[in-house]
């Protein structure tokens, strides 16, 4: 799933608005426990938004997906976990924290092959987006 990335191991992230590598999409309806997120220099857009720990469900956690042109998640990618061991109460926070901090969030070490999978997604081609439904509309 972690392809090369134009970001080295020792390099951070720049945290300055006019050099973010990825920025957060506006939504176009108030989300509370997720929100997508853009990558500039690709055009991909990922989800991040709470989910069940897999290994402890009674906790939470982030699950971060790739999504289609759409923004809709592409089920055909498996989604990254990770987080510290959250209780429900503690997601709005985190969500807002990491919103607001998105760059600085994915520079943090144990984000490392986040980061990497995320800033080394290839770009998204018009030949790779899925075909949105269409409305054929009779003559009468």
């Amino acid at each position: 799933m972690t392809q090369g990335s134009p970001v080295e191991q020792g390099d951070a992230l720049p945290t300055t608005s006019d050099q973010e590598v990825v920025e957060v999409v506006t939504p176009r309806h108030p989300e509370l426990h997720g929100f997508h997120f853009k990558v500039r220099a690709s055009g991909r857009v990922f989800r991040l938004e709470s989910a069940r720990d897999p290994h402890l469900p009674r906790f939470w956690c982030f699950s971060i997906s790739r999504c289609v042109a759409s923004g809709v998640i592409d089920d055909s990618e498996r989604p990254w976990f990770g987080g510290d061991r959250m209780t429900r109460d503690d997601l709005p926070t985190a969500v807002a924290a990491i919103r607001s901090t998105l760059s600085d969030w994915l520079a943090l070490p144990q984000h490392r092959e986040l980061r990497d999978w995320v800033l080394g997604a290839p770009p998204l081609e018009a030949s790779s987006v899925k075909p949105s439904a269409t409305r054929t509309v009779r003559s009468s």
